[in-house]
C-alpha cells in the first residue's frame, strides 16, 4: 500500500495530501508494486560506480566477509606509506565488479562459448571471495608466520579462502549458493577444475580469477591499479583496454597482438611495485618485528591454530597487535616490547645489500649466513647471530624466472580465431633477458651494531671474493685455492683481489669501511693471470660477482649521529663551557 508522511491534523490541507477517494482513482496506486532487485550501487576510487548483485550482497553483509574491513591490503607498507591503508575489503570488491567485466565481455562478444547465468554468477563470486582467507597483515600471516610457526603444515590462504567461504555459506541461511555452485566457485579461487563437471570443460573462465596459465587475471588488474592509486605512484596499465582486447582461443584468453607491450608493462609495473613498495627496506624491517611479535604471542594466544577453525579464525585480523597491547599477561611481554619499538619506530635497521646473480645464488646462500657474517666480526664487537637478519628476496615478472608473456596467446584482427605467441625480440629490443632478480638484504635489531654488521658483512664479501669460496683467488703471484686466515678475515690486505661487483678494476674500493688502501694496484683477471683469453694483465676487465653498494656505506661516526630523536638528552644539559643549562620551551 502506498504510504504517505504523517502530518498533523490541524496543518493538513488539499495541497498537502489526496482523499480517500483522489488516492484510490490516482495511476500510482492502480499499478502493482514492481520492487527492484536487491543490489547495491558503491562507489569505488578506481572503478568508479560498481553495482554488486543481489547475490553478491548476500556474501558481502555478512560477519566473513566484512572481517576484510580489518585487514589491511599492503601489511606493513602502510608503517612506511601512509597512503597504503586500504583493505581487502574492497580490493575484493574490485575484483568481483572486473570479473563480471570481463565474463559478460566474453559472453557478448562471443555466444558461441555458451556462458550462462549461473557461469557469471560464481565467477562474480569467486572474484569477491578470493581473499577470504588472508590472515593478520596479508601476506605476513602466510608468507613469514605461518611457516614459521608451523612448518609442517602446507597452509595457504588460498585454501583458507576456501575453508572460510564453506563456514561464511553454513553460517548464513541468507547467501544461496548451493553445492554445485560451491565447488565451482572454489575451483576458480583455487585457478584449475579439481573433478568433472559441466563447467569444468570451460577452462576459459578459470583463467579470469586466478590464473594459473600465465598470471594474467583480474585480481591483478585490480590490486595494480588500486596499490598505485593508494601510495601515489602513476601507472599507465588500463585494464578495460585489455579486457576490450580479450577473446577465447582454443578455450584459453588471448589478446590482440597489439596489446604485446601493455601486457609487458604490467608485468614491469607489478615488478616495481614490489621493488619499491612491498618490498620496501624499512617495511620488511618492520614485516620482521610484526613476525616475531606475533610468534612470540603465539603460544599464548593460539593464533597460528586458529587456521584449524574459521570460527575462530573470522576473529584474527590485524586487530591482533591490539589486542597484545591491550594485554597485560606476562607471557606477552615479549611480544608487547617488540610492538611498542613499532610504535616509538625504534625499528630493526637496514645495514646493506648486494644483487646476487642467478648462477651463484645457491652457493652465496650456503656462504652468507648470520653466522657466517658475526665470525668476521671484530675482536671487540661482540655480535651474536640474533643481531644479523639475513634476507633472500626475489623478485620476477610473477612466474619466477620465465617470461609470463611467453605464454601468452595472441591474435590478429585478420585471423581472430588464430592464436600464436609472440617473441619478445618481436616487440621491443628494450624488454629484459632476465626475469628474475635476487637481492641479499642485512638487517640489524639493534641500531647501535648496524656499522658493526655492516663491516663483518663486508668483511665476509671480501674473504669470499678473495678466496674464492664462490671464485678464485687472484693475487699478482698467480692463484690458489684456501680458506682465509681469521686475520685475513677480519682486516682488509693489500694486494690484488677479485672484485665481484666491480667492472672497472682500476676504480679504488671507496666501498670498503675499514679506510682506503692506496697502496693496492690494479687487479688481474683470472683469465690473463693464467694467459687465457689474451688480453692484457692490466686492461682485461673482471666481471664482479658480489659488491656492496656505495650508498649504503655507514660513516665512521655513525653511532654518535644516529637516531638524533631517541639520543635526545631531557632534563639538564651541559653547555660547550660545561656549565649546566636547563631545557627550555620553545616560544613563538
Amino acid at each position: 500500500m502506498f504510504a504517505v508522511p504523517h502530518t498533523p491534523p490541524a496543518s493538513r490541507t488539499m495541497s498537502h495530501c489526496l482523499d480517500e477517494e483522489e488516492f484510490s482513482a490516482s495511476p500510482l496506486a492502480q499499478t502493482e508494486a514492481s520492487p527492484l532487485p536487491y543490489s547495491k550501487v558503491i562507489n569505488d576510487p578506481i572503478h568508479g560506480h560498481v553495482e554488486l548483485d543481489e547475490y553478491c550482497m548476500q556474501v558481502v553483509d555478512t560477519i566473513q566477509f566484512q572481517r576484510l574491513r580489518d585487514l589491511k591490503q599492503l601489511g606493513s607498507a602502510y608503517f612506511v606509506f601512509p597512503g597504503a591503508s586500504h583493505n581487502r575489503f574492497e580490493h575484493s570488491i574490485g575484483v568481483c565488479y572486473m570479473a563480471g567485466v570481463l565474463v559478460e565481455h566474453l559472453r557478448k562478444s562471443q555466444p558461441e562459448l555458451g556462458i550462462t547465468d549461473n557461469d557469471v554468477k560464481c565467477v562474480k563470486l569467486a572474484g569477491l571471495c578470493h581473499d577470504l582467507g588472508h590472515g593478520p597483515f596479508s601476506h605476513i600471516f602466510d608468507n613469514e608466520f605461518m611457516k614459521q610457526a608451523r612448518p609442517e603444515l602446507e597452509w595457504t590462504h588460498e585454501q583458507a579462502s576456501e575453508d572460510m567461504l564453506e563456514y561464511l555459506v553454513e553460517d548464513n541461511d541468507h547467501v544461496e549458493i548451493n553445492e554445485d555452485e560451491m565447488r565451482f566457485i572454489k575451483d576458480l579461487i583455487h585457478g584449475a577444475p579439481r573433478s568433472d563437471y559441466p563447467q569444468a570443460h570451460k577452462l576459459f573462465l578459470f583463467d579470469i580469477v586466478a590464473n594459473k596459465r600465465n598470471s594474467v587475471d583480474v585480481d591483478k588488474f585490480d590490486y595494480i591499479q588500486r596499490d598505485c592509486h593508494n601510495v601515489g605512484i602513476k601507472t599507465s596499465l588500463d585494464a578495460m583496454r585489455l579486457i576490450a582486447f580479450a577473446r577465447v582461443i582454443n578455450n584459453q584468453i588471448c589478446f590482440n597482438q597489439k596489446e604485446a607491450f601493455n601486457l609487458y608493462e604490467m608485468f614491469h609495473t607489478r615488478f616495481s611495485l614490489f621493488k619499491r613498495i612491498y618490498t620496501h627496506r624499512v617495511g620488511k624491517a618492520t614485516e620482521y618485528m610484526i613476525t616475531e611479535a606475533l610468534l612470540a604471542a603465539d603460544k599464548y594466544l593460539g593464533i597460528s591454530s586458529s587456521v584449524d577453525d574459521m570460527r575462530r579464525y573470522v576473529y584474527v585480523t590485524d586487530s591482533v597487535i591490539m589486542e597484545i597491547e591491550r594485554s597485560s599477561a606476562p607471557e606477552l611481554e615479549k611480544a608487547r616490547s617488540i610492538i611498542k619499538r613499532i610504535r616509538k619506530r625504534d625499528l630493526y635497521r637496514f645495514v646493506d645489500y648486494v644483487l646476487v646473480p642467478l648462477h651463484a645464488s645457491i652457493e652465496a646462500k650456503e656462504k652468507i649466513t648470520p653466522q657466517a657474517i658475526v665470525e668476521c666480526q671484530g675482536s671487540d664487537d661482540n655480535l651474536t647471530d640474533s643481531d644479523v637478519i639475513v634476507e633472500w628476496l626475489k623478485l620476477g615478472y610473477a612466474m619466477k624466472d620465465r617470461n609470463p608473456v611467453d605464454l601468452i596467446r595472441f591474435f590478429s584482427k585478420w585471423h581472430p580465431d588464430v592464436s600464436f605467441p609472440i617473441k619478445k625480440e618481436h616487440v621491443s629490443s628494450f624488454i629484459p633477458t632476465d626475469f628474475e632478480e635476487i637481492t641479499l638484504r642485512i638487517y640489524a635489531r639493534d641500531n647501535d651494531q648496524r656499522q658493526k654488521i655492516q663491516k663483518a658483512f663486508r668483511r665476509l664479501i671480501r674473504r669470499l671474493n678473495h678466496v674464492g669460496e664462490l671464485g678464485v683467488l687472484e693475487t699478482e703471484n698467480g692463484i690458489y685455492g684456501r680458506e682465509s686466515s681469521e686475520e685475513e678475515c677480519r682486516e682488509e690486505e693489500g694486494g690484488h683481489i677479485r672484485r665481484l661487483f666491480e667492472n672497472v678494476l682500476d676504480a679504488p674500493e671507496t666501498w670498503a669501511p675499514l679506510g682506503p688502501s692506496p697502496e693496492r694496484s690494479s687487479l688481474r683477471s683470472f683469465g690473463s693471470s693464467v694467459g687465457v683469453g689474451g688480453g692484457s694483465a692490466q686492461t682485461s676487465p673482471v666481471k664482479p660477482l658480489f659488491e656492496p653498494s656505495e650508498g649504503t656505506l655507514l660513516p665512521p661516526n655513525y653511532t654518535e649521529i644516529s637516531s638524533p630523536a631517541r639520543k635526545r638528552p631531557t632534563g639538564n644539559m651541559e653547555t660547550e663551557n660545561g656549565n649546566a643549562s636547563s631545557k627550555r620551551p620553545r616560544t613563538a
